[in-house]
């Protein structure tokens, strides 16, 4: 997991969504991806799930990335181990799991100030509990996402990805 977040890291960094974005966009761009995820849950489409986990999942890492760039000592605060789930919430409906997502979510902005590391860390647990719930296995939904950026192209646009085939 830890050389997928590298390699998620390093394509966010190759399209200067960790430099040329802000916390504000990568927060919009996870509740966008969010959205999905409860369409996902309500329709009952596992594809859905899977492909929402790991897009969410994605967005974190950047998150992650670009708070530990703004943090005194980058290599103490914020780092990649934060996003290996130990699955500590374990909620037994999916409506649960659901909101705990996105209280953790929201905790990761607080009106501008960084995160505490927690945040972001407590956002990766609620997804695996959502994976856990679909029997689904995190790392192929992060591996599923990864593969199906890893060779897109497109353009910052106002701070915002926008994949090529959306220009």
């Amino acid at each position: 997991m830890i050389e997928l977040i590298k390699n998620i890291e390093q394509w966010g960094e190759d399209r200067n969504l960790i430099e040329g974005s802000t916390p504000q966009k990568q927060m919009l761009k996870l509740m966008e991806e969010f959205g999905e995820l409860c369409s996902g849950v309500a329709k009952n489409k596992p594809d859905v799930i899977k492909d929402s986990i790991g897009d969410c999942f994605v967005v974190l890492v950047i998150l992650n990335a670009q708070y530990r760039r703004k943090s005194v000592n980058p290599e103490n605060d914020f780092n990649q181990n934060m996003l290996i789930p130990n699955y500590l919430y374990k909620s037994k409906h999916i409506d649960d799991a659901m909101m705990i997502a996105i209280s953790h979510f929201s905790a990761c902005y607080k009106g501008g100030w960084l995160p505490m590391d927690w945040d972001i860390h407590n956002s990766v647990e609620a997804l695996q509990n959502i994976a856990n719930l679909n029997y689904i296995d995190i790392q192929e939904c992060v591996q599923h996402a990864y593969n199906q950026i890893k060779d897109r192209k497109g353009k910052m646009i106002n701070g915002v990805f926008v994949k090529e085939e959306d220009l």
